[in-house]
C-alpha cells in the first residue's frame, strides 16, 4: 500500500542549514529509498532559498504558519517532526505522528535558561516547557531518538506519564514499536570535496599545517576555551598547529555571532595574541555542500564541553560527520559518542577542563602515525554502521506498518487537550514579564 509521509523540519533547510535541519532533509531522502512506493513530503519554514531534495521523489514544500502545517498533514499518512504545535491534536487518530526526540528537549533548554532567561521567569519558562514536551509524547504515535541512552530517557517520561499503560506493554514487551532508535546518521554518498576550502585559501593556513577542525557551532554546553589554551601551549614548541572553528553564524539563531561562548573564545584568542595565527574563526555558515571541503583538509577533529547531564543525554551530531571523514576525534568524555571514541578507539577521550590532556590527545591523533592509521580504520567501519539507508529501518518500519501502539486514543486526546491547556496558560504568563535578561 502506498504511503503518504510529511517530514516537518521547524528548523531551516536550504543551502545552509545545522543539524536540526540537516537531519530532517536526509531522513526525508532516507524513507524515499526506503519506501519507494512512498509519496514524501519536506516541509520547510518559509523564506529560504532553493535547495535541491535529497532524493528526485521527494516534494519540498514552504509552510508559513502552524495552521497551514496542520493542513498539510492532514493530507499525509504518517507525519514527522522533532515538535509538534499543539493544533495537532486535531490530528491525533487521523494523521500518524512520529516525534523525533533526538535531543532531548528539557535537559538541552535547562542549559538554554541559563543564559537567556532571568532567574525569576526561568520557573514559569521551564514549567511552560516541560508541558510542551509532555503534550508531544502524548500526541506521539510513535518516538524515535539517537540511541539506547535516549531510549531509555523518553521510555522513563511515558511511565511517569501514564502513557505507558499494561496494554502497550503487553502487545510489544520491548517497546520498540512505541519508542525506536534512528541515530543522526551518515549520507550515502562518499566524501565529495569541491574545491580548496582552508588551505591556501584562508590567510594564515598554509599547505602543511596540521588543521583541527571545530565542526559545527559553539554552544553553550561546549568548550572553546580549553581547546583555544592547549593549542596556544602546543604552539610554544610547534608551528604548525591551526585550530579552525568552521561556522560562526548558526543558520537557526539559536547560537549566533553573539553567543556568550563563543563571544568568549574570540576575547580568550586575542588576548593569547593568536586570532589569525594559531587560531581562526571562519565567519558565516558553511553551505552544506561545500562541507566536505572542509573535512577533506582537516587533519583531525575536536569538541570539547562538561561532563554534565546534558551530556550524558546527548549525541554530539558533529561527531558523525568526523566518523564519515574519518578524522581522528579529541572530544570529552560524558557522552555515549565519546565513550566509542574511546573504547573502539576513534580518537582520544578527555577529562573536562583538563588543558594539559587535550594537548596530549592533539599530539597523539596528529603525530602518532600507527594510532591515526587504527582510528581510521575504526571510524571507516562506525561510519558504514551509522548509514542513513541502514538507520532509518525502524522509522521506516513504523511507517509501512501505518499502525499506532500508543496508549489508547481516547485518553491521550483528552490528556493532550489538558496538557495544551496547561502549556498556553504557563506560556501567556511567560510573556507578561519579558524574560529575557
Amino acid at each position: 500500500m502506498s504511503r503518504s509521509i510529511l517530514v516537518i523540519s521547524r528548523a531551516a533547510v536550504g543551502p545552509r542549514m545545522a543539524s536540526p535541519g540537516i537531519r530532517a532533509y536526509q531522513i526525508a531522502g532516507a524513507l524515499a529509498r526506503a519506501l519507494p512506493e512512498a509519496r514524501v513530503t519536506l516541509a520547510r519554514p518559509a523564506g529560504q532559498d532553493p535547495v535541491t531534495p535529497p532524493e528526485p521523489s521527494v516534494r519540498i514544500v514552504d509552510y508559513r504558519s502552524n495552521w497551514e502545517l496542520v493542513r498539510l498533514a492532514r493530507q499525509h499518512d504518517v507525519a514527522i517532526a522533532r515538535n509538534f504545535p499543539p493544533y495537532f491534536i486535531a490530528l491525533m487518530g487521523r494523521t500518524l505522528l512520529a516525534f523525533d526526540g533526538y535531543t532531548p528537549l528539557l535537559i538541552e533548554w535547562l542549559e538554554l535558561a541559563e543564559r537567556d532567561i532571568a532567574p525569576r521567569w526561568r520557573r514559569v519558562w521551564s514549567a511552560s516547557n516541560r508541558w510542551y514536551v509532555n503534550l508531544q509524547l502524548t500526541m506521539a504515535d510513535y518516538i524515535f531518538c539517537a540511541d539506547e541512552r535516549q531510549r531509555d530517557h523518553w521510555i522513563g517520561m511515558l511511565v511517569a506519564l501514564a502513557l505507558l499503560p499494561s496494554q502497550v506493554y503487553e502487545r510489544d514487551p520491548s517497546v520498540r514499536s512505541l519508542v525506536g532508535v534512528v541515530p543522526y546518521g551518515v549520507p550515502p554518498t562518499p566524501l565529495s570535496p569541491n574545491g580548496p576550502a582552508m588551505r591556501g585559501v584562508v590567510p594564515g593556513i598554509g599547505p602543511n599545517d596540521r588543521i583541527l577542525l571545530w565542526h559545527g557551532a559553539v554552544t553553550d554546553w561546549n568548550d572553546p576555551i580549553t581547546a583555544i589554551e592547549a593549542v596556544h601551549r602546543l604552539g610554544q614548541k610547534r608551528g604548525d598547529l591551526r585550530l579552525v572553528f568552521m561556522g560562526v553564524d548558526h543558520p537557526d539563531y539559536v547560537f549566533g555571532p553573539n553567543a556568550g561562548k563563543l563571544r568568549a573564545a574570540v576575547a580568550k584568542a586575542r588576548e593569547l595574541g593568536i586570532e589569525g595565527k594559531s587560531v581562526f574563526f571562519l565567519p558565516g555558515w558553511v553551505p552544506y555542500d561545500a562541507i566536505d571541503s572542509y573535512l577533506a583538509e582537516a587533519d583531525a577533529g575536536i569538541c570539547l564541553g562538561y561532563e554534565t547531564v546534558e551530556s550524558r543525554f546527548a549525541f554530539r551530531t558533529r561527531y558523525v560527520d568526523a566518523f564519515r571523514a574519518q578524522l581522528p576525534l579529541v572530544c570529552t568524555r560524558g557522552d555515549v559518542l565519546a565513550e566509542r571514541v574511546e573504547r573502539d578507539p576513534l580518537g582520544v577521550a578527555v577529562p573536562e577542563r583538563d588543558v594539559e590532556a587535550v594537548s596530549r590527545a592533539i599530539e597523539r591523533v596528529l603525530d602518532d602515525a600507527d594510532f591515526a592509521a587504527e582510528c581510521r580504520r575504526n571510524l571507516a567501519a562506525i561510519a558504514d554502521e551509522l548509514s542513513w539507508d541502514r538507520v532509518i529501518a525502524p522509522l521506516a518500519e513504523f511507517c509501512a506498518r501505518g499502525e499506532s501502539n500508543a496508549a489508547p486514543l481516547a485518553k491521550r486526546r483528552r490528556d493532550a487537550i489538558l496538557r495544551a491547556a496547561t502549556y498556553y496558560v504557563l506560556k501567556k504568563a511567560n510573556r507578561n514579564g519579558p524574560p529575557q535578561r
